[in-house]
């Protein structure tokens, strides 16, 4: 009845406020031309400007997106044009050249779970066209393809320091013309931290587990009727700041070893999952830092409800595109937004939460049976 929780997001420690700061800053923290926004979207937007994009500049997006990106781009005055990716989850070359005309600026390329795309190939294909890359490196803080740190070879790349360590925010974002700090004042975030370490405790005592698995999901239907349509995707004041306790923060969570750490996790969820995993993630790079652990399943949603009343938080990944996406013109990218599901695989997980996280799963599916198809 009492049972732990486990959610994506990585937990913050209530012993954090007590350790010492590290001196180790890693990509694109040790960047002089490196600026923190509140989040990731606001740094986008921040860099098209800084980079003096024109209204009606057009950026090749990905059909396969979370949809703040997109929303950034268009409200910077930008135009978007849809690529599919490729089976290896890579820009499909054969679906971009026919979208090439003289207002495309730019190529957007996102490194998907913290696995590295090959930022040096597609660097020197904007290259040969006069192009801008831009690199989303939002889940692949940390991650490295040949040592080099993923988000080296764009014009521009972001990242989001909140989906590798358990502060409030933190978007951050490096360009060849860097954006002017934001300029507002910055909030406390004190409420984000305590919702922090109260998941962290819900990960270790079975009560405010249990607290936990009753409260959230009246929160998220709550939070639903408020909701204005595509709420997700709102970019807010771009001249927002990293809240004070992500400031605070970040410099004691900064770790070397945190990368290791959830490529251990990771491995460990392959070891035991590994015939659920969609084919692009059955072999883990080396440098990636994974963001999350993904399963392929058909009968999706049920299989998270499932999940759920066995403590584990799982995320149906990207569900809704950006209103502006024809989805049925782009089918590998629907495939993967209704049968994909993310899994905890972050830092601040024991050997014994992964096994009670592997347990959940193959209980899940012996009541609902997961199909792995090939996309």
């Amino acid at each position: 009845m009492f049972t732990p929780r486990f959610a994506i997001w990585p937990t913050l420690p209530l012993d954090i406020h007590f350790r010492t700061e590290s001196t180790w800053r890693p990509f694109p923290l040790n960047q002089e031309n490196c600026r923190i926004f509140s989040r990731a979207r606001q740094a986008i937007w921040s860099a098209c400007i800084a980079l003096d994009l024109k209204a009606g500049d057009t950026v090749l997006v990905p059909a396969y997106h979370h949809g703040s990106e997109i929303e950034a781009l268009l409200l910077a005055g930008l135009k978007v044009k849809y690529y599919e990716i490729d089976g290896a989850l890579a820009p499909d070359e054969a679906t971009l050249l026919p979208l090439l005309d003289k207002q495309v600026k730019a190529l957007y390329l996102i490194h998907y779970l913290g696995f590295p795309q090959d930022g040096a190939y597609w660097r020197k294909w904007c290259d040969d066209r006069n192009l801008l890359l831009m690199e989303d490196a939002a889940q692949a803080f940390l991650s490295t393809k040949e040592e080099i740190p993923v988000g080296s070879h764009g014009h521009v790349a972001v990242f989001c320091l909140y989906k590798t360590y358990g502060i409030p925010d933190g978007g951050a974002v490096i360009s060849i013309k860097p954006p002017a700090p934001p300029r507002l004042t910055a909030e406390t975030g004190n409420w984000r931290i305590l919702k922090r370490h109260l998941n962290w405790v819900a990960t270790k005592r079975g009560e405010v587990g249990f607290l936990h698995g009753l409260v959230k999901p009246a929160l998220s239907w709550w939070k639903r009727q408020r909701d204005r349509p595509h709420a997700e995707f709102e970019m807010g004041n771009p001249d927002t700041p990293p809240a004070l306790m992500t400031t605070r923060l970040l410099p004691k969570l900064l770790n070397e070893v945190t990368a290791h750490k959830r490529r251990r996790n990771y491995q460990y969820l392959l070891d035991h999952l590994g015939e659920m995993v969609p084919r692009q993630f059955v072999y883990l790079p080396d440098g990636a830092c994974p963001f999350a652990f993904p399963i392929e399943v058909e009968n999706a949603r049920p299989f998270l409800e499932r999940l759920r009343q066995k403590g584990v938080l799982g995320l149906l990944f990207w569900i809704n595109p950006h209103p502006t996406l024809p989805v049925e013109e782009f089918p590998r990218s629907r495939f993967l937004r209704e049968r994909v599901l993310a899994l905890p695989v972050h830092q601040e997980l024991t050997e014994y939460d992964l096994k009670r996280i592997v347990s959940a799963v193959q209980e899940s599916r012996t009541a609902l049976p997961a199909q792995v198809a090939a996309v």
